[in-house]
């Protein structure tokens, strides 16, 4: 299958000698994949994509982080070319999402025979997201917790300041939400996108905070993924959802990559928009 390789060489766990490309190469050239353009690091991503979509592969393989997925699963939504998604960079939901190994090669050797799938990507005020947006103040959390992946404690005592900082403030009730027949006011919203193969709808987890130790409660149970157990979180499943704010600007994350947009914020799920690329196992 013709392919290219696009490299972002400021993200983690990257190869940083071009041995260590070659041997990716190999290890996807066994997996079946023949690279019609030569892997460029040293060249901006841009430009490499570029490049790339010139060549017409049938995939394009990317090693980075959420961003740099993100980014280059933009250029590529509504073209006829599969993404093939590598491990990589300081945080990779999606490879875990599509049951990747997290080492790199392995990774390579599990796409062998794999298959080219739908995937649902969210947008919202034509950005595109691939796994998670947050709006509101916890969207500042996100920085901290990208620190503390793979460094043990000092990582997370970052982490816990912002967060005790962030529920000694008073909650607001800020954020008015409106989709479909539903409408409510949070603190804060996490909007997550559906996993590979199931049903096309936005997880929405509407947020609300009490005192203190609420939101010691809500902020342990972020962190650890578990957010949607709380029972003051509104959790619910939209194809599509509307955010309003009081602020002229609010606080958004996407993929974590943070943002400030004017309100409305229209959140818009395309299911069939991108093909990724799957390992059979998954």
């Amino acid at each position: 299958m013709r392919a290219a390789l696009l490299v972002n060489p400021a993200a983690g766990s990257v190869p940083a000698d071009k041995g260590g490309i070659d041997r990716l190469v190999a290890a996807l050239g066994h997996a079946g994949y023949a690279m019609t353009v030569q892997p460029r690091p040293d060249l901006p991503l841009d430009v490499q994509l570029g490049t790339a979509l010139a060549a017409r592969p049938a995939v394009i393989f990317v090693i980075g982080g959420d961003g740099t997925i993100r980014a280059v699963a933009e250029r590529l939504a509504g073209h006829d070319i599969t993404l093939g998604v590598l491990p990589g960079g300081t945080m990779n939901r999606l490879a875990a999402r599509l049951g990747l190994p997290g080492d790199l090669l392995a990774a390579a050797r599990s796409l062998a025979g794999a298959s080219s799938e739908p995937l649902a990507i969210g947008g919202l005020n034509g950005r595109v997201f691939l796994y998670q947006s947050i709006v509101g103040r916890p969207s500042r959390l996100v920085r901290f917790r990208e620190m503390q992946r793979g460094v043990g404690l000092p990582g997370w005592l970052p982490l816990i300041r912002a967060a005790l900082r962030a529920v000694a403030r008073p909650p607001r009730r800020s954020l008015r939400l409106r989709g479909q027949d539903r409408a409510m006011r949070a603190d804060a919203v996490v909007v997550t996108l559906p996993l590979p193969g199931a049903a096309a709808q936005f997880q929405v987890d509407a947020v609300r905070r009490g005192g203190v130790l609420t939101g010691l409660r809500q902020a342990w149970r972020w962190i650890r993924g578990r957010l949607a157990e709380d029972s003051d979180v509104a959790s619910f499943a939209r194809p599509h959802l509307a955010v309003q704010g009081r602020d002229r600007m609010l606080r958004v994350t996407l993929d974590g990559e943070q943002l400030l947009l004017a309100p409305p914020l229209r959140y818009r799920l395309r299911p069939d928009a991108l093909r990724v690329l799957r390992p059979r196992s998954a």
